[in-house]
């Protein structure tokens, strides 16, 4: 029976609809129009879809443009951290060790300006020795006669230090240098 009430509840106000506007002329798309609107005030409320999407859009842009300015405050912070980082390693590497440090200042008065690595191309270990031995201040004992005359490639940095050019020479096969005070000697 309930569903004859409501039968009868939507045929009286049909009949009252039309009793309300009998003699006016009404326009079908009016009466849409309105129905329309009340339609999307009863189901959607003040929120609708359409408005809770645009500012779901205008969330996620807020959200990459300050994910965005982050990274570049990121690259920037650790472009230029880096630059100091840099400049100041110099000065605590050659704390390290007194014994660099001392030998670079003394070559640093003697030679102030950075020089260009020094290549040797199929030159004697005699003749390489020499100029190395000359600049350390150092002399050059050989106790193998036939390294004397081996014929290397090689690049010196006069930056280094004589243990780091003597290491370098140990790396051939042939040839053997150690060092005792200022005397160099090839085995």
């Amino acid at each position: 029976m309930k569903s004859n009430d409501k039968l009868e509840q939507l045929l009286r106000q049909m009949y009252a609809e039309e009793e309300l506007h009998k003699g006016k002329s009404i326009e079908p798309s009016s009466i849409i129009d309105e129905e329309w609107a009340k339609f999307e005030a009863t189901h959607f409320g003040k929120s609708s879809f359409f408005t809770l999407h645009s500012s779901l859009k205008k969330i996620a842009a807020v959200f990459i443009g300050v994910l965005m300015l982050s990274g570049f405050a990121y690259a920037a912070f650790h472009y230029f951290s880096g630059n100091t980082q840099r400049s100041t390693l110099n000065p605590q590497h050659s704390t390290l060790n007194p014994q660099h440090s001392t030998l670079n200042a003394q070559r640093s008065t003697l030679n102030p300006q950075p020089t260009a690595p020094i290549v040797f191309k199929d030159a004697e270990l005699e003749t390489i020795l020499h100029e190395v031995a000359a600049f350390y201040e150092c002399e050059t004992v050989y106790e193998n006669e036939k390294a004397r005359h081996l014929r290397l490639y090689f690049t010196w940095d006069k930056t280094m230090t004589i243990d780091e050019v003597i290491g370098t020479f140990n790396k051939f096969e042939r040839l053997h240098i150690t060092r005792e005070d200022k005397k160099l000697i090839v085995n």
